[in-house]
């Protein structure tokens, strides 16, 4: 499936779950540089009166080598993380990734010890259903 397929998956599930997509892609400008985040999108909680906000990157991790795609994934998660900081943008970052891969690869103890340590945000996703199947929030993670 081409990645553009995972991007337009997880978009439909963060409409599913009730988000509203506010921008696609997401162009963010920090420190000399333009980065573009998959998506970003609001949701507004009625009873809080408050709104979420987040940005998602997606990625397929469709190459042979799957550390090689956390290498890219974490470097893009990394740069686009201090890019919101240094902008003072209010989002939260998520990397979406499919369950096959969160169930298999990201339950690898080097994975999930980097992910845990690295305070990485994801959104979990099922292709077949497009839908977001969970969330995994870094309690202290700023952006």
């Amino acid at each position: 499936m081409a990645r553009d397929s995972y991007h337009k998956v997880v978009k439909m599930a963060l409409i599913a779950d009730g988000w509203q997509i506010t921008h696609d892609p997401f162009v963010l400008k920090a420190g000399g540089l333009r980065m573009e985040v998959d998506l970003a999108a609001d949701k507004v909680f009625a009873a809080q009166r408050g709104t979420e906000k987040i940005a998602v990157e997606v990625k397929g991790f469709l190459n042979p080598s799957k550390l090689y795609d956390f290498y890219e994934a974490k470097g893009q998660y990394d740069i686009y993380r201090r890019g919101l900081r240094k902008t003072n943008d209010p989002r939260t970052l998520f990397l979406a990734v499919e369950d096959e891969v969160f169930d298999t690869f990201f339950q690898k103890p080097l994975i999930l010890e980097t992910v845990e340590e690295e305070a990485i945000n994801l959104l979990i996703f099922n292709l077949l259903t497009e839908k977001i199947v969970q969330w995994i929030k870094h309690p202290n993670t700023e952006k």
